[in-house]
């Protein structure tokens, strides 16, 4: 609870400095950076404690950005446009982690539609992932294809290479959930191959998680797949998780949910039950503790899936960044 007022408090009085020391409504250097400043707090104690540990107040900001946007000057309304896409993702991002894909769906879409105002294509791009994430978890494998192949065609290269290489990683996902055996390796490899360029100092702070970690996750989801029909792809999953899971960072509690969770699935549909419950185990407890509804729904199946010793891998293995 402390961490969590002093973060608040910090980053409000970040703002209300902005606002003392005489900047308009209608811009202002601080007073952007102070917004930024502030969404990237509700980032950390995301990462910490949970979407419901800052769901209210990232809302609450999000509103004040759009309000900043619907009185600003022409000049001032991309960058502002910019902003409310960020702040806009993100509230997504935690509508969808607390369970509530439809309405986090529309958050989406409304910031993809900021994110082009601002012609900002590698946000637009990234939100539009971030859709298809919500389709492959309900099932929806084709349609969410459709989409990621829709935003990788308009990133085309000029979208920044982290976000091309998160696209890549999240299509392989889909792929492999329709067998697309071939496609699926094709994306993952080249995920894998613009990694090395993601981290050029301009790499967004939207996409600030892509990482060998968190590509590792999304290869242990398409390998948990593959593995359904060839079990061979099941060794390469375990070795993309176990190095996933070794390099995990500390302050990404919540999504360390998400590896442990698809590490369990992959240990089940290998046949050790016993490491499957373990890592199953895990998950529940941190998708508990930081609330998150889809990470536990997740964690939940993947215990049934290591107790009962079907090799069946549940629908909605995908999952959000950390």
């Amino acid at each position: 609870m402390w961490r969590r007022d002093f973060l608040m408090k910090t980053a409000g009085a970040a703002v209300a400095a902005t606002w003392g020391a005489g900047s308009s409504p209608a811009g202002g250097r601080e007073l952007m950076d102070a917004h930024q400043a502030l969404r990237a707090a509700h980032g950390r104690l995301d990462n910490l404690r949970g979407a419901s540990a800052v769901y209210a107040q990232a809302v609450d900001h999000h509103q004040q950005v759009l309000a900043w946007h619907s009185t600003a000057q022409a000049t001032e309304r991309k960058q502002i446009a910019a902003l409310a896409a960020d702040t806009g993702g993100f509230v997504g991002f935690l509508t969808y982690d607390l369970g509530m894909a439809e309405t986090a769906a529309v958050h989406y879409r409304d910031a993809a539609a900021l994110a082009r105002q601002a012609g900002d294509l590698a946000s637009c791009t990234n939100l539009i992932g971030q859709m298809s994430r919500i389709l492959a978890d309900q099932g929806h494998y084709r349609r969410a294809l459709d989409l990621a192949d829709g935003a990788l065609h308009l990133s085309g290269t000029r979208a920044h290479p982290a976000v091309r290489s998160w696209l890549h990683a999240v299509r392989a996902h889909h792929h492999a959930c329709l067998g697309n055996t071939r496609a699926s390796q094709s994306d993952l490899s080249t995920a894998w191959s613009m990694l090395a360029r993601a981290d050029d100092g301009e790499k967004p702070p939207y996409i600030s998680y892509l990482s060998a970690p968190e590509l590792g996750k999304w290869t242990g989801h398409a390998m948990a797949r593959l593995g359904q029909t060839t079990p061979s792809f099941l060794t390469t999953g375990r070795s993309a998780l176990e190095e996933a899971r070794a390099h995990w960072p500390a302050s990404s509690v919540r999504g360390s949910a998400e590896v442990l969770t698809v590490s369990a699935r992959v240990y089940a549909a290998s046949g050790d039950r016993e490491q499957a419950a373990d890592l199953a185990s895990r998950s529940v407890t941190i998708a508990t503790a930081t609330g998150s509804a889809r990470n536990l729904r997740a964690a939940l199946a993947a215990q049934a899936q290591a107790a009962s010793g079907t090799g069946a891998v549940q629908a909605g293995s995908a999952s959000q960044p950390c």
